[in-house]
């Protein structure tokens, strides 16, 4: 569909401005990670792109006919679970920052009040008041290895903020397909109305020449009965726009109507090369290399649980000599320590299996990747046969059957009017040009659609995409998902 592909690539905007790669990648060997002490913390993936606001002056009642282009704008900038995973990509961009911080320092004071059972020293004196600071500092490279598990995250709430502003795109395209072809098919029975009208008005002045009472009851009837038909499908008209509505965040009241022609665009990629683009666009596939590349962090990150945590501090000792139980002997000068305390990994079996979790999310990711892009094949070559069906029959009914019905119709009025043919023989025809018309209009929507939801499953704008090798094949690592690795070992791995 033509229109300013602003909104429908603002998703892929999220994901392409983020730098950062979705291939999965070798964790680091053991003499890279030696090297690492407490890095400083990753830098924060830049701020996702705020969503639109132009569409804040746009007025709210939204009669008329409105161009697809301008609706796909507000659905992105209004659209309630849009918003909801852009600030779910906030929250996650604020964890970053949590994740790399060192934990609070200890402050710890005792105070000795009492001097016959406080601590008495004969050479420095009484004891009344201790300070003591502490810092912990865990091993080497753990608060990178935090710092990076919490921005793949970041990655895959990206993916899903990209995934939701397609749905939303895919939902107002159908939504309004659905309208155009309610509103199609109220003009169509309108003009079959008045075509009735004019057969009553044929029947009504023959039988003031002694004609047929029955052509003038039964022309009645079929218009009471194609009034039955349009109000039915009024019933439709409401059910579409409160669809659109919903997605647009409107009134549903608003008499919202499309543009006379349905924009439908041309797909000119065969199947292998919408997977190929599938392969590189879908956030959902996107998301997943993103979640495998969290996984394998996080077993890096228990890992490092098999190594101690320093805890360094200082301690200050208050002196004097009054009260002390040795005046004379004792100093009464402060005592400055200092203290190194580690903790000891000596639960091996417990960090053994944190890194087995660890592994199993790993694996579990890779076969829901495998299964992602399984489904993704299916539902592009199901929407691609769609597609190319639908496109065909509209061309049949439009190029053949339409023609030749109107033909028709026209020779069955010509004959009534010469009275060579009774009341069933244009009402037949018309009937024929009826059903053929509304074909046209929901075949037109169908194929609308199809190829709405054959964009979302791609996961981009289909019209104009490269015809010819759209996307390079994806390298794959040394190190690869789906292979299981090693059981962990007491080690741990890396360091």
């Amino acid at each position: 569909m033509k229109r300013s592909r602003r909104p429908i690539f603002a998703a892929s905007l999220l994901l392409g401005t983020t730098g950062c790669v979705y291939t999965p990648v070798r964790p680091p060997s053991g003499a890279a990670s030696a090297r690492a002490s407490h890095e400083p913390a990753p830098p924060l993936p830049p701020t996702p792109p705020p969503l639109p606001a132009a569409v804040a002056t746009a007025p709210p009642d939204m009669a008329g006919p409105q161009p697809l282009g301008p609706l796909l704008d507000r659905a992105l900038a209004e659209n309630r679970t849009v918003q909801a995973a852009f600030h779910n990509v906030q929250a996650l961009r604020h964890r970053i920052t949590q994740a790399t911080a060192l934990e609070d320092p200890i402050a710890s004071n005792s105070i000795f009040a009492i001097p016959s059972v406080a601590p008495q020293y004969s050479l420095m004196g009484y004891n009344p008041y201790n300070l003591t600071l502490a810092q912990q500092f865990p091993w080497f490279g753990t608060l990178k290895l935090r710092g990076q598990t919490a921005e793949r995250d970041v990655q895959v709430a990206l993916a899903e903020l990209a995934a939701a502003q397609l749905d939303a795109v895919a939902a107002v395209k159908r939504a309004y397909c659905n309208l155009y072809a309610a509103l199609k098919t109220r003009e169509i029975l309108q003009e079959n109305r008045k075509l009735l009208e004019s057969f009553q008005t044929i029947a009504q002045s023959r039988l003031r020449a002694g004609g047929s009472q029955q052509d003038v009851l039964r022309s009645e009837v079929l218009i009471s009965e194609l009034d039955r038909e349009r109000a039915a499908n009024d019933q439709a008209v409401a059910s579409a726009r409160a669809a659109l509505a919903r997605q647009l965040h409107v009134r549903a009241d608003n008499q919202i109507e499309t543009t006379p022609e349905l924009p439908t665009p041309s797909v000119t990629l065969e199947l292998e090369a919408l997977n190929r683009l599938a392969a590189e666009t879908r956030p959902e596939l996107v998301g997943r290399l993103a979640a495998i590349e969290r996984d394998q962090k996080a077993a890096e990150l228990a890992r490092k649980r098999f190594y101690p945590n320093v805890t360094l501090g200082l301690t200050y000792m208050d002196m004097t000599r009054d009260n002390a139980v040795a005046p004379r002997t004792a100093s009464g000068s402060p005592n400055i320590g200092l203290f190194v305390g580690f903790t000891l990994p000596v639960y091996r079996k417990k960090y053994q299996a944190g890194v087995a979790e660890a592994q199993e999310r790993t694996f579990a990711d890779a076969k829901l990747l495998e299964a992602q892009q399984d489904e993704t094949s299916s539902e592009i070559q199901d929407l691609l046969a769609q597609a190319k069906v639908q496109g065909d029959v509209l061309a049949l009914l439009r190029e053949q059957i339409m023609p030749r019905i109107k033909k028709t119709l026209e020779n069955a009025i010509s004959d009534y009017a010469k009275s060579n043919a009774d009341l069933a023989t244009p009402i037949s025809a018309m009937r024929e040009v009826l059903q053929v018309q509304i074909q046209v209009v929901q075949v037109e929507a169908e194929l609308g659609k199809a190829l709405a939801s054959l964009e979302r499953a791609v996961g981009r704008e289909l019209a104009g995409a490269p015809a010819t090798n759209p996307v390079a094949p994806r390298p794959t690592e040394s190190a690869s998902p789906f292979t299981k690795p090693a059981p962990a070992t007491d080690g741990g791995g890396s360091r």
